[in-house]
């Protein structure tokens, strides 16, 4: 490159001094003509010689090799693209293993700017608050008018940590925002969405069940507790104290049962049952639960039948047990005299199937869908009469989700009741 330079400067000195020596040997009247010529000489030997420099690609220098005094800034430039290239692929890469954590996250997050503007989000964010699309450089308000997420975000824009509960159509979401600090102020914040709506359902329920219990368990030590203090006090004349205490070891016996029920139920929910599963033959366990509560079925002038073959399933036998007992007792007490229940085993696809008929008195619609809830009863005063804790379904419920089965219920008023226990 310097060799060519040199040789156009020469070119050009050389055309100059030419130009001088016309100029003096004719006078003054070829200078401006000689200058134009100079000027243009110069022009086309620059454009010439900075071509390659004009042509230069900064994201190909090792395409430019043709001046050596070139080299150490194409050699900078070489390294630069190098760097860039790796940086480029390192945060590629990043992203790739960000978006892939966070669109796999059953968790929501939202990144949003110091003016609320949303930054970032992921697909579990729009699901929990329901929006159906991002509002990526817009207002992260727009994704839901509900007051708690309005709330939490400006808080958390505040500088405050915040939390709330977000409830929409039956989903309850847990809001954690905290703000983002830069050079001692929020530049930003985070929010992160959980959803909690089956840790609020069992919360719910345990208040329930609590309330129930309580309520359950005072009525016979409120009895108990009225009959002993009677006997107590001397109120209660000699020949009708049998009578007392027949009605005091009833109520002892129903709280009994009920405790019993409450434990069976506690450790059905905690998979705290005995965990010996063995070979069960449902036909055979079917007709000892038959046997049992054949005395009862008599006293209520009810017939008990068994149908079906020899199924074998995997199970806890005391579970399996405890679960068809409460089938056929509740069989039996919502039953009518003259009445019948039928227990059928047999399989269906493969898969075990237990069946328990009744002819009794049914149960309506609007109760259908509850009557497997704790303490749930269809007709108290009838219930009242009959006995029972109210938790037996509750217990079929628990030990078919135990063995993996499914229940089903068919009930028609008056006419009767079929609840069917599906091994999957």
């Amino acid at each position: 490159m310097t060799g060519k330079i040199f040789r156009a400067i020469l070119l050009v000195g050389l055309a100059a001094l030419a130009m001088g020596a016309l100029a003096a040997r004719q006078g003054d009247a070829l200078l401006p003509a000689g200058a134009v010529l100079v000027a243009l000489a110069a022009r086309c030997l620059s454009v010439g010689i900075t071509r390659p420099i004009r042509e230069l690609d900064p994201a190909r220098p090792e395409a430019c090799g043709r001046y050596g005094e070139l080299f150490p800034l194409l050699d900078y430039l070489r390294r630069q693209q190098a760097t860039i290239r790796s940086q480029t692929e390192e945060l590629r890469q990043r992203h790739e293993e960000f978006t892939a954590i966070t669109e796999n996250m059953s968790e929501g997050f939202l990144l949003i700017d110091r003016r609320t503007n949303l930054l970032s989000c992921n697909a579990s964010a729009l699901r929990l608050l329901g929006a159906p699309r991002s509002c990526a450089g817009e207002s992260v308000l727009l994704l839901s008018r509900a007051e708690p997420f309005r709330r939490v975000v400006e808080e958390a824009l505040a500088g405050r940590h915040s939390e709330a509960l977000l409830e929409r159509e039956g989903v309850c979401c847990q809001l954690l925002a905290n703000a983002i600090l830069h050079e001692g102020g929020p530049a930003g914040a985070v929010v992160a969405l959980l959803d909690v709506t089956e840790r609020e359902k069992r919360e719910s329920l345990r208040r329930e069940f609590t309330a129930n219990v309580s309520h359950e368990l005072k009525t016979p030590l409120t009895s108990i507790s009225g009959f002993a203090e009677l006997m107590k006090d001397g109120m209660v004349p000699q020949e009708t104290v049998p009578e007392f205490a027949a009605d005091i070891y009833r109520e002892a016996q129903r709280l009994i049962s009920l405790v019993e029920d409450i434990i069976h139920l506690s450790r059905l929910d905690e998979n705290a049952a005995p965990m010996d599963r063995q070979a069960v033959d449902l036909c055979r366990l079917s007709q000892e639960a038959l046997d049992r509560l054949s005395a009862s079925a008599a006293r209520g002038q009810v017939s008990l039948r068994l149908e079906g073959v020899p199924v074998v399933v995997e199970g806890v036998r005391a579970v399996l047990e405890e679960m068809i007992g409460n089938l056929v007792d509740n069989a039996i007490k919502y039953n009518r005299p003259g009445g019948s229940v039928t227990v059928t085993v047999d399989t269906e696809g493969g898969k075990a199937r237990l069946a328990v008929r009744d002819t009794g008195i049914g149960i309506p619609p609007a109760h259908q869908q509850r009557v497997f809830e704790r303490f749930y009863r269809v007709d108290k005063s009838h219930s009242k009469e009959v006995g029972g804790t109210g938790l037996g379904l509750s217990i079929v419920k628990h030990a078919a989700a135990f063995h993996n089965a499914s229940l089903e219920l068919e009930s028609e008023e008056g006419r009767g009741t079929v609840v069917t226990v599906r091994w999957r």
